[in-house]
């Protein structure tokens, strides 16, 4: 499992290097395809999607486009009348290969540092071996499968959530192998999230000679993020200017700023609040610079997971699974988003925190557990078993 961990984690993967994104994928197709040609009762439909590009405001404060990978979905269906179990990880990371952060390090004492091991790239190796493992026990005809691989999770899946609707129909559960907390803690409750970006586009004069005749984009900005910032004293809401870009010669009245947004919610009644506020603070702003011009891009992509006794059920399960492995059982509620939200929007209960354990996701001080390799793969082959018997 080291040993494919390594492999597929020497592969840069960043979530727009489509070519990166494309060996990861072939060398998924053909771990697959050599564990159907090992276990002859099998058979496998391999599907690719082609995603549509991702949207953004360009640093000239226009909207433009950035190409995606495509995904991967490997199905196993033995009789269309029996349950259907989802498991899924994402295939990119959060590392541009610029950064240099490309290989993974033994450091001893059963510990890798490498990009993506924990986040999701151990996941994957799990998801392989707990499908080995299920395949080759007497309940491999009780139950239908499909791995859903997608290359832009770490963007907020922007292309692949199209797929998500169709997912969530086929499949009665959801296991989804995102890292799990440092101490092997689950996840349970998630807020929502948003990423926005506004471009303001003012007017530029020289300071010294016509200051009066220009309106700056940068100040303009500044009020917007002063009355947006007041969103935070509602407690289930946080906005975090995150970015902000503009200006140019010092002596010019800047026309341009481009702001980045980052939005958390608790309760889906909270987008409208937020929408609203933010489009009001824009109209309030648009009269008082008639001409000025104002570009709102994104969208709400995860939707809030408010667990029900749906959900519970299938926590309930894990838990005891994690018992009869002498593991501990915790959930936690988290700020954090992933696809669980959106899949769970879409009506399938999923538990989203069933990868390998590590820490320092998103650095390049990323670590993994090695023991967790094993550890998560009994923990999700039992899962499977349970489920197959519900």
């Amino acid at each position: 499992m080291k040993d494919l961990l390594t492999q597929i984690a020497n592969i840069n993967s960043y979530s727009y290097n489509v070519e990166g994104l494309s060996k990861v994928k072939e060398l998924l197709k053909s771990w697959y395809q050599n564990f159907e040609n090992n276990c002859p009762k099998l058979k496998l439909k391999y599907e690719e999607f082609d995603l549509k590009p991702q949207k953004f405001i360009s640093r000239s404060g226009q909207i433009e486009e950035k190409q995606l990978g495509k995904a991967l979905l490997i199905s196993k269906e033995i009789d269309p009348n029996l349950p259907s179990i989802l498991l899924m990880g994402h295939m990119d990371t959060v590392f541009p290969e610029s950064l240099g952060f490309n290989e993974c390090k033994d450091l001893g004492n059963g510990i890798m540092n490498g990009p993506g091991v924990s986040d999701l790239k151990g996941g994957l190796v799990v998801i392989l071996k707990a499908l080995e493992k299920f395949e080759n026990s007497e309940l491999a005809d009780k139950l239908n499968w499909q791995v859903f691989f997608n290359p832009d999770e770490e963007v907020g899946s922007p292309g692949s959530s199209k797929i998500f609707p169709m997912l969530a129909e086929k499949n009665k559960w959801g296991l989804i192998y995102e890292p799990s907390l440092p101490d092997g803690s689950f996840t349970y409750r998630r807020k929502g999230a948003a990423n926005y970006q506004l471009a303001i586009h003012g007017k530029a004069s020289h300071v010294g000679r016509a200051f009066d005749e220009g309106t700056s984009a940068i100040l303009i900005a500044a009020e917007f993020i002063n009355q947006a910032q007041a969103l935070n004293e509602n407690p289930n809401i946080i906005i975090n200017f995150g970015k902000i870009e503009g200006g140019g010669p010092l002596n010019i009245v800047p026309e341009l700023a481009i702001l980045g947004i980052n939005i958390r919610i608790e309760e889906n009644t909270d987008e409208k609040l937020v929408l609203k506020k933010l489009n009001q603070i824009i109209d309030e702003l648009q009269d008082k610079y008639s001409d000025a011009k104002f570009l709102l891009q994104g969208k709400f992509n995860r939707k809030p997971k408010v667990p029900n006794t749906e959900l519970d059920l299938l926590y309930e399960v894990l838990e005891d699974c994690t018992k009869e492995l002498n593991l501990d059982f915790k959930k936690r509620n988290t700020g954090g988003c992933c696809d669980g939200n959106n899949l769970w929007e879409y009506g399938l209960p999923n538990i989203d925190t069933l990868g390998v354990r590590g820490k320092d996701i998103h650095s390049t001080e990323e670590i993994i557990y090695l023991d967790s390799l094993e550890e998560r793969t009994e923990l999700s082959f039992l899962l499977l078993k349970r489920l197959a018997l519900l």
